[in-house]
Parts: structure tokens; C-alpha cells; sequence
């Protein structure tokens, strides 16, 4: 399974078996057994995000209305499973903690993480059939994707449609850092990172810069991410009683508070960084890769055909 573009196929091809593969893999692991650490909820999510940000690169060409009707039907599979994956994440996020802390701290986090196991278990039981419901909806998804007329995609409108997702994610950037709240680091991280996957299928116009700018989303990603977790467990915790009262409760929530803090400045920095062009600018450059890109194709069919004609 590839999440990138072949020389041997055309853009609009190449997209929408981007986008089926990646529902097939959504499939393959939300068949899965199920259990508390290593379930499929995780992975079967990630690859219908990364289904959702290709379909978006193949919007202009299908219609907004076909795509925002398919986008929301894969959108809900994710919410299939969204409480279970919020107690994963909670679960996860106690233990890095408990790793990272002194030893004086562990005995509050190891009581937390008990809780969260149990709650974790008592979803995995309430959602037991997900997995069913799930395959239903993702084999239809499939078949109408792999259908959709997409011969006429070209490089103007992928490039158009790139350049609409670095400039939400850039207005969500100026949006956190004048409030920064849970919900703007949300939305930026969310932005970034449908932005991050859709450079990941375009790698191939120029591999080293594309890789590069991936990579650079890829750490805004993951800092956001962290943070985002930390802030969803003390939202948790604050409506949880902690047996070791009061004073565990503000040991772990200033831990937690503390690295949030750390992790969101540093995403900050690296996000002034990454979408300090404007997004005309930065459309520009994906402008020129295209060209280069379609050049170089160019030339390796008249080769080809050349060798054959020999």
C-alpha cells in the first residue's frame, strides 16, 4: 500500500487508489481482534483521516456536493469507535506519564491508570459490534469511490485545493496563538495534519523538499497531538474522584499542565515557522513542482516510446 503518487498512472487515478487502498486498510484492521492495548480503533481512524484528505485533493473535479456527502460518511465510521479511542487515549497518556515521572508521583498515576483500564474495558464491551457495522459501511464507500469520474483531475485544480488546505490551517494557527485554547490547538493540528497527508501523496513532484515539508507537519503533528491527549485526560480527571484525594489530584494536574504548556510552545514555534509564507506563495512552489513533475513525465514517454519505436 502506497500513499503516493505513480508515474505510471494519471493524477486522478492515482488519487482515488490512494483513497481506496487506504479504505481497504481501514478494513484489514478493523477486522482485528480487539483488545485493551493494541486494539484496531487507532489504525482503522488513521487510514480513514488519510482517505478523507485524498478525496478532499479530487473535490473539485467529482463536486462539492459528492464529495462532502462521502467525506461525511467516512467521517462517521470514525465515530463508530470515537469513544473508544478517547478512553484508549487517556489510558496511553497515564502511562507515558507515569514513565516520564519521579518515583514519588507513580502511586497516584498507577491508581488513575487502573481506573481508566476499567473504563477502557467497559466501552471495548458496550461497542462490541463496531467492527460489523464498520465493514458495512466501508465496503460501500469503496465501491462508490472506486466509480467516481476523476479522468478529468489536472494539476491546477490539486494545486488550488492544496493551497485551501495550508491556508486553513494557517488561519487556525493565528486563531491559537491569539486564544489558545483546546479547541484552536485542536483545529490546528487537524488542518496540519490533512495538510501533511496530502504532501505525503504529492512527494513525488520533488522528493527531498516535499519529504522535507511533510516531515516539518509531521512534528507540529505529533507535539499537537501530546498536548491535545494531556489536555483531554485532565478534562477526564476532573470529573473522577481520585482516591488519594486532593492532593494526588493537583500533583497529577500540574504535571499534566506543565508538559502541556512545554509541548504547545514548542508547536507554536515550529507551526510560525512552517506557514510563515503566505499561501499564494507557498501555492507557488507546489505550482512548480507540478511543472517539473509533468515535465519529467513528459520526457519519459517520449523515451519509451522512442525505445518501443526502435
Amino acid at each position: 500500500m502506497s500513499y503516493t503518487l505513480r508515474e505510471d498512472e494519471n493524477l486522478g487515478d492515482g488519487i482515488r487508489r490512494i483513497c481506496c487502498e487506504q479504505i481497504e486498510g481501514a478494513l484489514a484492521v478493523s477486522t482485528k481482534e480487539q483488545n485493551g492495548d493494541g486494539s484496531p480503533v487507532h489504525e482503522t481512524r488513521k487510514h480513514l483521516k488519510k482517505a478523507r484528505a485524498a478525496l478532499r485533493l479530487v473535490s473539485d473535479e467529482v463536486g462539492r456536493d459528492r464529495f462532502r456527502r462521502e467525506n461525511r460518511r467516512l467521517r462517521n465510521v470514525g465515530r463508530l469507535v470515537s469513544e473508544i479511542r478517547d478512553a484508549e487515549v487517556r489510558l496511553q497518556t497515564v502511562k507515558q506519564l507515569r514513565e516520564v515521572s519521579r518515583p514519588g508521583r507513580t502511586q497516584s498515576l498507577r491508581e488513575t491508570e487502573e481506573l481508566l483500564a476499567f473504563e477502557l474495558d467497559s466501552f471495548l464491551a458496550a461497542f462490541s459490534d463496531w467492527q460489523w457495522e464498520a465493514k458495512t459501511k466501508l465496503v460501500r464507500a469503496r465501491d462508490r469511490i472506486a466509480e467516481w469520474p476523476v479522468a478529468g483531475l489536472d494539476c491546477e485544480q490539486v494545486r488550488r485545493t492544496v493551497q485551501k488546505s495550508y491556508k486553513r490551517a494557517r488561519k487556525s494557527l493565528k486563531r491559537a496563538t491569539r486564544k489558545p485554547t483546546m479547541k484552536n490547538f485542536h483545529s490546528l493540528r487537524k488542518r496540519g495534519k490533512e495538510l501533511w497527508y496530502q504532501l505525503r501523496i504529492l512527494r513525488p513532484l520533488h522528493p527531498a523538499i516535499m519529504k522535507e515539508l511533510a516531515d516539518d507537519l509531521k512534528a507540529i503533528s505529533e507535539h499537537l497531538g501530546h498536548a491535545h491527549d494531556l489536555a483531554f485526560l485532565a478534562e477526564r480527571l476532573s470529573t473522577i474522584t481520585n482516591r488519594r484525594g486532593k492532593r494526588g489530584q493537583r500533583i497529577l494536574s500540574g504535571l499534566i499542565d506543565a508538559r502541556q504548556k512545554e509541548l504547545q510552545r514548542t508547536a507554536i514555534a515550529l507551526a510560525e515557522n512552517f506557514y510563515a509564507r503566505r499561501s499564494k506563495q507557498f501555492a507557488g512552489r507546489i505550482s512548480e513542482y507540478f511543472a517539473e513533475w509533468e515535465a519529467a513525465r513528459f520526457r519519459s514517454s517520449v523515451k519509451a516510446i522512442a525505445l518501443n519505436a526502435g
